[in-house]
């Protein structure tokens, strides 16, 4: 024979006004109205076929059967709560959220994730893309993949690459004739980004440049490196964020010098989490990804800082 309860939401009423003995207070706790409580508390009441409350001057009091059934309904509570709570912990535990710059998650960790996905399918990836660096105490975040020095104040971080800035674009910019010296580029097209200046890879290679500020510029990659497709000019980019672009055909790359940034891609996580089995799972993934050869440069190479 099927048992017939008392809505759950009543029973939070009823708890809340069992706390209070103030219907007023319990409106407000609760972002109701008085009458809501008290309509509830009636309903209740009729439902049980007894008196929960009772009026004592001014005084709000419970009846002894209202104390008894409270004692009832705050284990239920309690123990549903516990129950819900432990269902979203098993579910946190195969959600995995990683926080990354827009151009990285976009142009090398999205055309790899599809292998991650086939090995490991009962682990799911969120990624949060941000420009500013993650609250691990705030955001509810797990990694983070960032691009920078390797030390941030109370975190891990293991290195996943070095990178190096490349200049690439369109086999259809200029028709297909294509600069034949690094110095032909001195009077093409250039594409400028703020973080990483022409003027670095010219220094490099002892052209002597002059950065007026002319040629088209762009705040972000996922502006620079559609625009160099789009034939607009040549572009100076991360050589990571192109490795799909230059095996497709759809970017070209000019020359084989390549400047090495001073900065390097970043595993970040809280100390201790690296005991969950998701991150120890993914961390060797990434490091999987990379060559051991392509996470550090030779020695001396000259790094620029962006």
């Amino acid at each position: 024979m099927g048992r017939t309860l008392p809505p759950l939401e009543t029973l939070r009423y009823f708890e809340a006004a069992a706390q209070h003995l103030n219907f007023t207070r319990t409106a407000e706790e609760l972002h109701v109205t008085h009458g809501a409580v008290s309509q509830r508390i009636k309903r209740l009441e009729e439902d049980l076929g007894i008196l929960l409350f009772r009026r004592n001057g001014r005084r709000m009091l419970l009846t002894d059967d209202g104390r008894r059934f409270l004692e009832r309904v705050r284990a239920a509570i309690s123990e549903i709560a516990e129950g819900v709570e432990a269902i979203r912990q098993s579910n946190k535990d195969h959600i995995l959220t990683i926080s990354t710059v827009p151009c990285f998650a976009a142009h090398w960790l999205l055309p790899r994730l599809a292998d991650f996905n086939e090995h490991h399918p009962n682990i799911q990836v969120n990624i949060r893309a941000a420009l500013s660096l993650t609250d691990f105490t705030r955001d509810d975040v797990d990694m983070a993949l960032r691009f920078g020095p390797g030390t941030w104040a109370g975190l891990r971080s293991i290195k996943l690459f070095d990178e190096e800035l490349v200049p690439v674009c369109s086999s259809s910019f200029r028709g297909g004739r294509l600069p034949r010296e690094p110095s032909d580029l001195l009077t093409m097209p250039l594409l400028h980004h703020e973080r990483q200046p022409w003027s670095i890879w010219f220094e490099a290679l002892g052209l002597d440049y002059r950065d007026v500020g002319q040629g088209p510029h762009y705040s972000d990659e996922n502006l620079l490196i559609p625009a160099a497709i789009a034939g607009l000019g040549v572009a100076l980019v991360r050589a990571s964020l192109v490795e799909a672009d230059l095996q497709s055909g759809r970017l070209v790359r000019l020359f084989s010098r390549s400047v090495p940034t001073r900065y390097s891609y970043f595993i970040v996580y809280p100390p201790g989490a690296e005991s969950s089995a998701k991150i120890r799972v993914f961390q060797q993934w990434l490091l999987e990804q990379v060559p051991p050869v392509d996470r550090k440069y030779a020695k001396g190479a000259q790094a620029v800082h962006i």
